[in-house]
């Protein structure tokens, strides 16, 4: 009898592990997490965020001036970044629920081979590649025959917003106006985090 008892303690005590840890991945609900998401303190750090970046997109207009973009877009978004896919017996949940982060992708079409103008920009100005003094990562990309460029929102984000400068026109439409495009991507990092 006590044999019996001691294994359903064990068993007991298992399925309770089990429940704490399954619990532990859906908590706080993605309900709750989208609610933070567009919640008033959210919305500041979102402003300063824009700002940031805002900032460094206008050094980067007046600082090649032949620069003329067809569109600035920024993508602002807040995705779940638990862990999916983690054993019981592996690595631990992530610490972090939910991470909101910014981009801006400034949007031009040289009037000479696009890796000319990079090229260019590399000489004349300070090299994108790496994070500017506002620790915002930098990178340049172009259309090439093998890829196009492309700004997508995360597939699986809770809370999701791009807007453009200049309008709604997609950058195939974009691409078909103007030709091959460029992408200046100037990335932000996290400005929210939900633990």
């Amino acid at each position: 009898m006590r044999s019996l008892r001691r294994r359903t303690g064990e068993a007991f005590g298992l399925l309770l592990v089990f429940t704490i840890v399954g619990l532990s991945r859906v908590w706080p609900p993605k309900w709750k997490l989208r609610r933070i998401a567009a919640s008033a303190e959210v919305r500041a750090e979102r402003e300063a965020a824009a700002e940031g970046l805002l900032a460094r997109v206008r050094e980067i207009e007046a600082g090649v001036p032949w620069l003329r973009p067809l569109d600035v877009v920024i993508r602002d978004e807040c995705v779940d970044v638990r862990g999916h896919h983690i054993s019981l017996f592996g690595a631990g949940p992530s610490k972090k629920s939910m991470t909101c982060r910014m981009s801006a992708f400034i949007v031009f079409s040289p009037d000479r081979d696009p890796e000319d103008a990079v090229a260019e920009i590399h000489r004349t100005f300070p090299p994108p590649d790496g994070l500017s003094p506002g620790g915002i990562s930098e990178s340049l990309h172009w259309d090439t025959d093998e890829r196009k460029v492309a700004v997508e929102v995360a597939h699986d984000a809770l809370w999701a917003r791009l807007t453009r400068r200049h309008g709604e026109k997609s950058l195939g439409q974009l691409r078909q106006e103007n030709g091959a495009l460029c992408v200046w991507a100037l990335h932000g990092g996290k400005y929210f985090t939900v633990v």
